[in-house]
């Protein structure tokens, strides 16, 4: 176990962030909270997550209000990156998921170049193989307080496992606080970080999705919602937002009566283009020469 000259201070803070001590809240059981949820050695789990805790995760449209109904919560989170003097490229991440996987697959976010107008990223659903160079991006808080990765990289990103009082420190705010499926850590290179935001649109028909970075052509539909994803540390930075596109379309684009529904078919399937994001991509455009070399990539 880990405990630090503060850590009844500290826990006082995550029980009453507010700074109000109930008269009727025994000290005794503020104590026990100590022994309930003590600052344990976090360890940084790597090995690929099975399909159905990744199934288990929450669709976008699920956590779509949590950076609002938990601010407090998420403002605690990031003041620890600062606080721990984390790497750069460490930061908060919104939990959640597009796509189920099957048996074997595992979510891997991949960078595809598109000769004159940059990197886009995307995100499929991969069998690895034995000799693989994956390693976990993104992390959730798991039942024995530990981080378990549950989407993957092949890229180059910061060690933190030397960050044991910050680690800790995150699993006890989570799971004090019920945010094991909400908030979680992003891990990623400083070369990946000047990017201000992404757009991303669901693939349907490969169970993945595009992230367009800012000033690159893409569908120009109405979004369903625009979510706030990723946090880094309270340093004055806005945080990067992306923009969620649903994968069906009932009239209009935006899904009235189900906000993510990944799994109806589309009404544009079995016409001539692509359908991204419930939007379809027709021969001819400069959308549709972008996402035609993307595709070939999944």
């Amino acid at each position: 176990m880990i405990y630090f000259d503060n850590a009844y201070k500290w826990l006082y803070k995550c029980s009453f962030p507010d700074g109000v001590f109930p008269i009727s809240y025994s000290i005794n059981l503020l104590l026990s909270h100590l022994n309930t949820y003590p600052l344990a050695m976090a360890s940084l789990i790597d090995t690929f997550v099975p399909s159905n805790v990744y199934n288990s995760l929450p669709l976008i449209s699920q956590v779509a209000e949590a950076p609002e109904d938990h601010a407090s919560d998420l403002r605690e989170l990031r003041d620890l990156l600062s606080r721990h003097n984390v790497p750069k490229g460490v930061s908060v991440r919104l939990i959640h998921k597009h796509f189920d996987t099957t048996e074997g697959e595992v979510m891997v976010v991949d960078k595809t170049p598109v000769p004159g107008h940059g990197i886009v990223q995307i995100m499929k659903p991969v069998v690895p193989l034995e000799n693989n160079q994956l390693r976990g991006i993104h992390y959730f808080v798991n039942s024995d307080a530990s981080f378990q990765a549950y989407e993957y990289g092949n890229y180059k990103i910061p060690d933190i496992t030397a960050f044991e009082s910050f680690l800790a420190e995150f699993c006890t705010v989570a799971t004090m606080r019920g945010l094991q499926h909400k908030f979680g850590l992003k891990l990623q290179s400083e070369d990946n970080m000047a990017q201000t935001g992404w757009t991303e649109f669901e693939l349907r028909t490969k169970r993945g999705t595009i992230m367009f970075p800012d000033g690159m052509p893409m569908p120009d539909g109405d979004s369903d919602y625009s979510v706030t994803t990723e946090w880094r540390a309270i340093l004055n930075e806005l945080p990067k937002r992306c923009k969620h596109y649903t994968t069906c379309s009932h009239g209009a684009t935006k899904c009235a009566h189900c906000k993510h529904c990944n799994a109806h078919q589309s009404a544009y399937d079995s016409e001539p283009g692509f359908c991204l994001g419930g939007q379809k991509i027709m021969p001819g455009t400069s959308v549709y020469n972008i996402v035609d070399q993307i595709i070939s990539a999944f």
